[in-house]
């Protein structure tokens, strides 16, 4: 097991549910490896269809700024360190 940050998970705010970092990570590779586009991820994760495309956004900008997402890396997704291309797996 390595050791690393921690998990960000999900947190109920009120009336809305923040993303967390596994479900961040789905989102890069249902876009990724799927192909599904934003609505289908939005409904297959029961989120409304523009968090799909704030976290793929967010994912990319942290990619290029950075060198990885740290979410993904948290989560241990492959993609951590990669743009988020659709069927670019």
């Amino acid at each position: 097991m390595q050791y690393g940050e921690v998990l960000k998970e999900a947190e109920f705010r009120g009336t809305f549910k923040t993303v967390g970092d596994r479900e961040h990570s789905e989102m890069i590779r249902l876009y990724v490896e799927e192909n599904m586009g934003m609505k289908d991820i939005a409904e297959r994760l029961h989120r409304s269809s523009r968090t799909p495309l704030e976290h793929i956004h967010k994912h990319n900008n942290a990619v290029q700024r950075s060198g990885f997402c740290a979410a993904c890396k948290r989560a241990g997704s492959p993609y951590f360190s990669k743009i988020a291309r659709r069927g670019n797996a």
